[in-house]
C-alpha cells in the first residue's frame, strides 16, 4: 500500500494544478469551483486508485463533469477568466491543444463552443446533451456545425 500511496501523491502533485487550470481556462469555470471540483474528484480517484486504469483521462473527465455539477448547482454563470495557474503551462498537450484551437474555436459561437469542448474529452452526444441541457440531436448538429467550421478555418490558414 506504501507504495501506491506514494505513487498517488506523485499523481496528485503533478495532476491537481493541471487539472484545476483545465477547469478555468479551457471551460472558463470559476477558480473555486474548479478547485472545489477537482479536489473532489481526486477524493474519488484516490478510493479507487488501484482499479482505474487511465487516470490522467479519469481525472479530467470526471473533474470536467464535477465542475459543470457545481456550477450550475450554484447557479453561477461561468465566468471567462485568464489561467489562474502558471504550472499548468507544464502541461504540454494542454498548451499544444489551446495553441492549435484556441482562436478557431474561441470563434465559434458559444453554444458550439460548449459542445466541441466536451466532444474533445471524449464525450458522447447523449452526454453532452445531459450536461447542456439539450437533446443529443441538437449537440449533435452543434457538434457537426463546429467541427465543419474549424475544418474550414484549418484549411484557409494551411492555404
Amino acid at each position: 500500500m506504501d507504495g501506491e500511496a506514494a505513487e498517488f501523491e506523485v499523481f496528485f502533485a503533478d495532476q491537481y494544478p493541471q487539472v484545476v487550470a483545465m477547469l478555468i481556462y479551457h471551460h472558463r469555470f470559476a477558480r473555486q469551483v474548479a478547485e472545489d471540483a477537482v479536489a473532489e474528484t481526486m477524493t474519488r480517484l484516490l478510493l479507487d486508485w488501484t482499479k482505474v486504469h487511465t487516470p490522467r483521462a479519469w481525472v479530467r473527465t470526471v473533474a470536467l463533469r464535477e465542475a459543470v455539477h457545481l456550477a450550475t448547482r450554484q447557479h453561477a454563470p461561468l465566468p471567462d477568466t485568464p489561467l489562474a495557474d502558471e504550472r499548468a503551462t507544464d502541461d504540454l498537450a494542454a498548451v499544444e491543444l489551446e495553441l492549435a484551437t484556441g482562436p478557431a474555436v474561441k470563434a465559434l459561437p458559444r453554444r458550439q463552443q460548449e459542445v466541441m469542448t466536451l466532444a474533445v474529452i471524449d464525450m458522447k452526444p447523449e452526454e453532452i446533451a445531459k450536461i447542456l441541457r439539450c437533446t443529443p440531436e441538437q449537440a449533435r448538429g452543434n457538434l457537426a456545425h463546429a467541427r465543419r467550421t474549424l475544418r474550414q478555418a484549418f484549411a484557409e490558414e494551411e492555404a
